[in-house]
Protein backbone atom coordinates (compact mmCIF):
# COMPACT_ATOMS: atom_id res chain seq x y z
CA UNK A 1 0.00 0.00 0.00
CA UNK A 2 1.30 3.39 -1.04
CA UNK A 3 0.32 6.20 1.48
CA UNK A 4 -1.27 9.64 0.03
CA UNK A 5 -1.44 13.04 1.71
CA UNK A 6 -5.17 14.06 2.04
CA UNK A 7 -6.96 16.94 3.28
CA UNK A 8 -9.53 17.31 5.67
CA UNK A 9 -10.10 21.14 4.34
CA UNK A 10 -12.81 20.45 2.20
CA UNK A 11 -10.52 18.10 0.22
CA UNK A 12 -11.31 15.33 -2.83
CA UNK A 13 -10.19 12.32 -3.45
CA UNK A 14 -10.57 10.84 -7.34
CA UNK A 15 -9.69 7.20 -8.38
CA UNK A 16 -7.24 7.45 -11.26
CA UNK A 17 -8.90 4.19 -13.10
CA UNK A 18 -12.58 6.62 -13.41
CA UNK A 19 -10.31 9.05 -15.47
CA UNK A 20 -9.71 6.28 -17.70
CA UNK A 21 -13.20 4.81 -17.83
CA UNK A 22 -14.51 7.71 -18.27
CA UNK A 23 -12.43 9.16 -20.83
CA UNK A 24 -11.70 12.38 -18.27
CA UNK A 25 -8.20 13.76 -18.75
CA UNK A 26 -5.88 14.86 -15.83
CA UNK A 27 -5.78 18.65 -16.89
CA UNK A 28 -9.33 18.82 -17.65
CA UNK A 29 -9.46 17.89 -14.13
CA UNK A 30 -6.86 20.31 -13.14
CA UNK A 31 -8.77 23.08 -14.77
CA UNK A 32 -12.25 21.73 -13.27
CA UNK A 33 -10.15 21.70 -10.04
CA UNK A 34 -8.63 25.51 -10.74
CA UNK A 35 -5.01 24.09 -9.65
CA UNK A 36 -1.74 23.19 -11.68
CA UNK A 37 -1.05 19.68 -9.73
CA UNK A 38 -2.66 17.18 -6.95
CA UNK A 39 -1.87 17.91 -3.43
CA UNK A 40 -0.46 13.99 -3.68
CA UNK A 41 -1.02 11.17 -5.61
CA UNK A 42 -0.17 7.34 -5.76
CA UNK A 43 -0.72 4.77 -8.37
CA UNK A 44 -4.62 4.66 -7.72
CA UNK A 45 -5.83 8.09 -6.46
CA UNK A 46 -5.21 11.81 -6.74
CA UNK A 47 -5.56 13.80 -3.57
CA UNK A 48 -6.61 17.89 -3.79
CA UNK A 49 -7.33 20.30 -1.45
CA UNK A 50 -7.95 21.94 0.64
CA UNK A 51 -10.56 24.06 -0.89
CA UNK A 52 -12.13 27.22 0.48
CA UNK A 53 -14.94 26.50 1.84
CA UNK A 54 -18.07 24.36 1.35
CA UNK A 55 -19.41 26.56 -1.12
CA UNK A 56 -16.07 26.15 -3.43
CA UNK A 57 -16.32 22.10 -2.84
CA UNK A 58 -19.34 21.88 -3.84
CA UNK A 59 -18.89 23.98 -7.19
CA UNK A 60 -15.55 21.50 -7.64
CA UNK A 61 -17.98 18.29 -7.50
CA UNK A 62 -20.49 19.66 -9.54
CA UNK A 63 -17.52 20.91 -11.65
CA UNK A 64 -15.99 16.87 -12.00
CA UNK A 65 -19.66 15.29 -12.38
CA UNK A 66 -20.21 17.71 -15.40
CA UNK A 67 -16.59 15.79 -16.82
CA UNK A 68 -18.62 12.40 -16.22
CA UNK A 69 -17.36 10.96 -12.54
CA UNK A 70 -19.82 9.80 -10.58
CA UNK A 71 -19.67 11.32 -6.86
CA UNK A 72 -18.68 8.21 -4.22
CA UNK A 73 -17.68 5.65 -7.58
CA UNK A 74 -15.23 8.03 -8.80
CA UNK A 75 -14.64 10.79 -6.42
CA UNK A 76 -15.36 11.53 -2.86
CA UNK A 77 -15.15 14.90 -0.54
CA UNK A 78 -13.31 15.01 2.22
CA UNK A 79 -14.12 17.44 5.53
CA UNK A 80 -13.94 16.95 8.65
CA UNK A 81 -12.56 18.29 11.82
CA UNK A 82 -9.30 16.63 13.05
CA UNK A 83 -5.97 17.34 15.17
CA UNK A 84 -3.01 17.86 13.70
CA UNK A 85 -1.60 14.86 14.49
CA UNK A 86 -4.17 13.00 13.07
CA UNK A 87 -3.29 11.08 9.84
CA UNK A 88 -5.53 9.22 7.46
CA UNK A 89 -4.02 6.55 5.17
CA UNK A 90 -6.11 5.81 2.18
CA UNK A 91 -6.16 2.11 0.23
CA UNK A 92 -7.41 1.84 -3.28
CA UNK A 93 -9.65 -1.68 -3.33
CA UNK A 94 -10.65 -2.70 -6.78
CA UNK A 95 -14.47 -3.64 -6.12
CA UNK A 96 -15.55 -7.21 -8.10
Amino acid sequence: MTSIKVSFEFGLLIRKRALLERDVSLSQVLQALETDNPLDENDNLLSFGPSFGREALDMFADRLRKLGLVYFDDFVDLDGYFPDWFQLNCEYKASG
